[in-house]
């Protein structure tokens, strides 16, 4: 019964301490906002946590754990390459859309990366998977782009991350839903016939 209670507050503080860091970003949040969101003392939360930067190290941690499984779960696939794109990217958003904690460690880390002027490793780990995605792609014929994989990558990678830093502001569903908008516009301009050339069937 006490572990139970024991884990319950453990899971309430990271719920708290996720939604903290979603608002005020690591700097701007501070320990007694998150015991006080969660309902317990201070004291309480030192005896799971003994630090803003122990918290944030768990939600990052579990955060990175999930986004590397969501990359491998893209695979190698039969699928077409723009439908494997569609659903990464989607599911990307909706994770981000509905888990707290992985919004906010997806924001700890791409802050912390900011403080040192270098890429975010779990964008540069996106950018990997989805260029590999392209060459293997082309490779199999399962696509009938020529773009270079590093160009499409970018263009996945503005496609998500921009509809995340600007989704506050526009009308219509969360994040997958409006991902999901856009590709409707890009999955047709991506399987445009090139210049003189047969028309492309759709992949």
């Amino acid at each position: 019964m006490k572990q139970d209670r024991a884990r319950r507050t453990y899971d309430q503080l990271l719920d708290s301490a996720a939604t903290e860091f979603l608002r005020h970003g690591f700097t701007g949040t501070n320990l007694a906002a998150v015991a006080a969101r969660s309902q317990v003392t201070k004291g309480a939360l030192y005896g799971h946590f003994a630090s803003k930067a122990e918290l944030a190290d768990e939600l990052t941690r579990r955060f990175e754990d999930t986004w590397a499984q969501l990359l491998s779960s893209s695979g190698r696939s039969d699928r077409s390459l723009v439908c494997t794109l569609r659903e990464l990217t989607t599911e990307l958003a909706r994770r981000l859309d509905d888990d707290p904690r992985f919004a906010a460690g997806l924001r700890l880390a791409t802050d912390a990366a900011r403080v040192d002027r270098r890429e975010p490793a779990p964008i540069g780990e996106l950018r990997d998977v989805l260029e590999s995605l392209v060459r293997e792609a082309q490779r199999d014929g399962r696509t009938h782009t020529e773009q270079r994989p590093e160009v499409l990558a970018r263009l996945v990678l503005v496609l998500l991350l921009g509809t995340h830093s600007t989704r506050w502001g526009a009308e219509g569903g969360g994040l997958a839903e409006q991902v999901r908008e856009i590709w409707d516009v890009v999955q047709p301009v991506m399987a445009e016939r090139p210049a003189g050339g047969p028309p492309r069937v759709p992949y």
